[in-house]
């Protein structure tokens, strides 16, 4: 009998070895999902990728927000504790505006931002 719960014990500890990187892989693709096309990452990653260029330290990272019209919003704060505000309107979603306190740091395409941003 006692045979027989150390073979149950090793049994289940070998299943849970093998399950441990797959249960570890969901959570990983659950949390880098939205990242492929949706809009308010796009514009969020485009804000940052922005701010890294300018040289912008940031405190708090842009957390975004979409109305229901499709307008996407993200504020934050930098390292000075200016407000970080990244705005993508609904009637022109492949644009964006980045503004650090009342200055602009860029106004101009997503894509462009996230191309460069991919390039070595």
């Amino acid at each position: 009998m006692r045979r027989r719960g150390f073979i149950v014990a090793v049994t289940a500890a070998s299943i849970a070895l093998a399950l441990a990187p797959v249960l570890a892989g969901c959570s990983q693709v659950a949390a880098i999902a939205p990242v492929g096309g949706d809009r308010l990452a796009e514009v969020r990653y485009a804000g940052i990728d922005v701010l890294t260029k300018a040289g912008i330290e940031i405190l708090t990272a842009p957390v975004c927000e979409q109305s229901t019209d499709g307008a996407v919003t993200c504020e934050g704060a930098d390292i000075e504790g200016q407000a970080i505000r990244v705005v993508s309107s609904a009637d022109a979603q492949g644009l964006v505006t980045v503004m650090v306190g009342d200055r602009s740091i860029y106004d101009g395409e997503i894509r462009a931002v996230l191309d460069e941003a991919m390039q070595p």
